[in-house]
């Protein structure tokens, strides 16, 4: 993406723009793989506008880009011992024989235990990775039905729910009634899955974040904004 430049309060600094569908109304900030800034526009807005939000929110900008330095989390290194998340408690790897040729990841005595002959830290985290896919396979179906039962516009429709791995997004849904929830999400406390299947569900029925959107979304789960805050501030922790 092409790098533009704006006045911040420490100075000249590179951005790029970005567009995504739902985005229609404000800007939205994220940080690429290299850490640098990028800019989720409404399509329709020009770069003279854009530049010049970001200059009328300086505070704001510098306020985002410090949180998310201080958060930037400590690459996981896959040993034993090593603490993750599940469900928003943290568990010890223990990493021992296998009892025959196949791997096998279970959760036993507080510990996420990973039977294997291959011990390096690539074959343990593709191990840990296929284990948090399989769990979150069921917590998430169960957990969907759950809140969907109190969707009453979910009710009859031919929904289906999806599982993928990604950088910055929790979930989304798209208007044939597809719903795709992140896998690295079953590493969350239930609450805040819970959060995140109810704002997908309030898509079926507004697929914007207008005003009609956050009342259909307060009805259906009046805590949003809460765990909202709680995943915006301990995400970073779920996404590695």
């Amino acid at each position: 993406m092409k790098q533009l430049v704006f006045e911040s309060l420490d100075g000249p600094l590179e951005y790029s723009v970005t567009n995504r569908p739902r985005v229609t109304k404000r800007l939205h900030m994220e940080i690429d793989a290299r850490g640098r800034l990028v800019v989720v526009a409404p399509r329709h807005w020009s770069p003279d506008q854009i530049r010049l939000t970001l200059s009328q929110n300086a505070k704001r900008v510098q306020r985002f880009l410090c949180n998310t330095h201080r958060c930037q989390p400590t690459p996981l290194k896959f040993v034993h011992g090593e603490l993750h998340f599940f469900l928003g408690e943290t568990y010890p790897l223990r990493v021992g024989d296998p009892n025959g040729r196949k791997t096998l990841v279970t959760m036993e005595y507080g510990a996420i235990l990973i039977r294997t002959a291959r011990k390096a830290p690539e074959d343990i985290q593709c191990a840990v990775h296929k284990w948090y896919r399989q769990q979150a396979l069921g917590v998430f179906q169960t957990r969907f039905q759950a809140v969907a039962e109190k969707a009453p516009w979910a009710s009859g429709r031919d929904i289906s729910l999806r599982l993928r791995k990604m950088k910055r997004t929790w979930g989304n849904c798209s208007s044939g009634g597809v719903i795709k929830l992140n896998t690295q999400l079953i590493k969350a406390p239930q609450e805040l899955i819970d959060y995140v299947i109810a704002h997908e569900l309030c898509h079926l029925r507004e697929m914007n974040h207008g005003r009609a959107f956050y009342t259909l979304q307060e009805s259906l789960n009046p805590d949003w904004r809460s765990q909202r805050d709680r995943l915006r501030s301990d995400g970073y922790l779920y996404l590695r």
